[in-house]
């Protein structure tokens, strides 16, 4: 096969829409790769793609002449020193056998300040699980997504939550760091929450104000929905309604919006939260298996999905 990996300009982002749509679907109506999913559309994946910075991604093609074999693209954090893939995804299986010597020297000369590259995968996405596998990816948790329609977990008024108060920051972010040592939702996005329109930082508590649970929760309009990036409670206050609380607080902040549902992200090994999610309405959507490849040492070690 005579072909190229050739990176994208930003300008042209938009134009990999229609490449995304027709390889990442399954005849099932499901996708290959998780991170690829961005509404259910051509239109809503390209406006997802014209909206991304040109220092937050990047995308290249495999190109035979002027046909389009492969996309391969990834979002960038360089504060943690890392990428999430999107894809690979192909419809030539010599396609994906050039990825394997092509994308991991091309994605690493191009990302020099990355150091570590995660992937997601649907559970039984076996060519492309095979893919990683084949390309040194190690393969580690499955996480589940989950969603309910708005309404569900509204309806669960418990505790009283509320949204966060710069009083808040430092105790709800010493329990987020407690909890979660390796989150990708850093201090700086807590302090967004306290007052921006398209996030919110909600905490609840039991006996004074100081919180014992919080939860950081992102629209997603393009999904009609409302996303929790995080819930986590004091472990010493468990089982007493501050996570049907928070759940409830968040369907709210997305019924103001007109979302129809909320979503969040858990991993197979949390057992609790699964009950709890389950409890609250949360229905299955899909599984997707966390594979990562580190190329040198990095400065944080961090799961982009160890949500709670």
């Amino acid at each position: 096969m005579n072909a190229e990996l050739i990176r994208v300009a930003p300008a042209e982002w938009p134009g990999l829409a229609g490449l995304i749509v027709e390889h990442n679907r399954r005849a099932s109506g499901g996708v290959h790769c998780l991170h690829a999913r961005q509404g259910d559309d051509l239109s809503s994946h390209a406006a997802e793609l014209a909206g991304l910075a040109a220092d937050a991604a990047a995308f290249w093609v495999l190109k035979e002449g002027g046909a389009l074999l492969a996309i391969v693209g990834c979002e960038i954090d360089l504060a943690l020193q890392r990428a999430w893939l999107r894809g690979p995804l192909w419809a030539d299986p010599r396609a994906a056998e050039m990825l394997l010597r092509t994308v991991g020297p091309t994605l690493q000369a191009a990302l020099p300040a990355v150091s570590q590259f995660d992937a997601f995968p649907t559970l039984d996405g076996e060519p492309l699980n095979a893919w990683l596998g084949l390309a040194g990816y190690e393969a580690l948790q499955v996480h589940t997504l989950l969603r309910a329609p708005i309404g569900a977990p509204a309806s669960l008024e418990v505790a009283g939550a509320r949204r966060a108060t710069a009083s808040d920051l430092a105790s709800a972010l010493a329990l987020h760091q407690t909890l979660f040592p390796s989150a990708y939702i850093t201090e700086a996005e807590f302090v967004r929450g306290l007052g921006e329109a398209d996030c919110a930082l909600f905490v609840a508590s039991l006996h004074d104000d100081t919180p014992s649970a919080y939860l950081f929760v992102q629209d997603a309009p393009m999904d009609h929905e409302v996303y929790i990036d995080y819930l986590g409670v004091d472990p010493q206050q468990r089982r007493a309604g501050l996570g049907r609380a928070l759940l409830s607080a968040a369907a709210r902040w997305g019924t103001d919006r007109g979302r129809d549902h909320v979503a969040l992200t858990v991993r197979e090994d949390r057992r609790s939260a699964h009950a709890l999610y389950r409890q609250s309405g949360f229905a299955e959507v899909s599984s997707g298996r966390h594979w990562r490849k580190t190329v040198a040492t990095p400065a944080l070690q961090t799961d982009p999905r160890d949500r709670g």
